[in-house]
């Protein structure tokens, strides 16, 4: 059986442990840590959620962090590590525990120093990662009324990036990077002449141009075989998807194909509909 020895007390709730293993984890259940000191061991049973720290280089990272950061922002903000583990699918990368701490650190001085950093793509965040951004809602929630602070709604799309930066620590495509790209094709097809709002259409069409930007930079592209039919009904809409296409290979450094084009043609057709719905 595994051994836990407490190495800190970060709240209530939250335990840094060290494991006989050799291993150290963060390990979060209801009172594990009320009345507990450093060196006191912990059961399974205390045990909800547990995320282990493998590598040295996290485990030297997170004791920066605590040696830096007021444990009161330490065991809230693994609080809303825990809860948000427990609602999105997939096991968050280790990294999470120092960058999430020193991130909500930084914003609780700002906000008490009455100075913040606005999110250029909260807007696109919303749409382009709705699970991650409902949970961060709700941390934002819990973090101002365990805090006391009122951090502002941007916030939101930040902590929203983390919770999807966690969930790829397999995936090669930075998240980021694609918000970025995204934001950058909306205000071009605003140029074009384009309204975006909060529609069902606009949904649709950030979710397609996600897909599109991931399929290009996996060189995954889909095939359309209605491709001529669109470019007859739609021409107008057809030059100005081009480009946006040409605008997006340019910045990919991959070609969109013309099949691609097409369904992003239609995609835009559906925002000129007078209902954008």
């Amino acid at each position: 059986m595994i051994e836990r020895k407490i190495v800190h007390v970060l709240s209530h709730n939250i335990v840094m442990a060290h494991l006989s293993t050799g291993k150290n984890s963060i390990a979060f259940g209801k009172g594990i840590g009320f009345k507990k000191t450093p060196g006191m061991i912990i059961t399974e049973s205390e045990i909800k959620q547990e995320f282990l720290l493998h590598t040295s280089e996290v485990l030297k990272n997170y004791e920066q962090i605590l040696n830096a950061v007021d444990v009161k922002i330490i065991g809230i903000t693994e609080e809303v590590i825990a809860n948000a583990q427990g609602i999105l699918e997939g096991a968050f990368s280790e990294t999470i525990h120092a960058s999430l701490v020193d991130h909500i650190n930084f914003a609780v001085e700002r906000q008490k120093r009455g100075t913040f950093i606005n999110n250029p793509f909260t807007y696109e965040i919303q749409y382009m990662y709705p699970e991650e951004y409902k949970v961060a809602k709700k941390s934002v929630d819990f973090l101002n009324e365990h805090l006391g602070v009122k951090l502002p709604e941007d916030e939101i799309a930040f902590l929203a990036m983390h919770f999807k930066g966690a969930r790829d620590k397999e995936q090669s495509i930075d998240s980021f990077a694609v918000v970025r790209v995204v934001s950058q094709t909306i205000e071009a097809a605003k140029e074009l002449g384009f309204n975006f709002d909060d529609s069902f259409s606009t949904l649709r069409f950030i979710s397609h141009l996600k897909g599109l930007i991931e399929r290009v930079k996996q060189k995954k592209t889909l095939q359309n075989s209605l491709l001529d039919k669109i470019k007859e009904e739609y021409g107008d809409t057809y030059v100005k998807a081009k480009v946006l296409s040409l605008m997006l290979s340019d910045t990919l450094n991959v070609e969109v194909p013309d099949d691609e084009t097409g369904y992003l043609t239609m995609h835009l057709e559906r925002l000129l509909q007078p209902s954008n719905a």
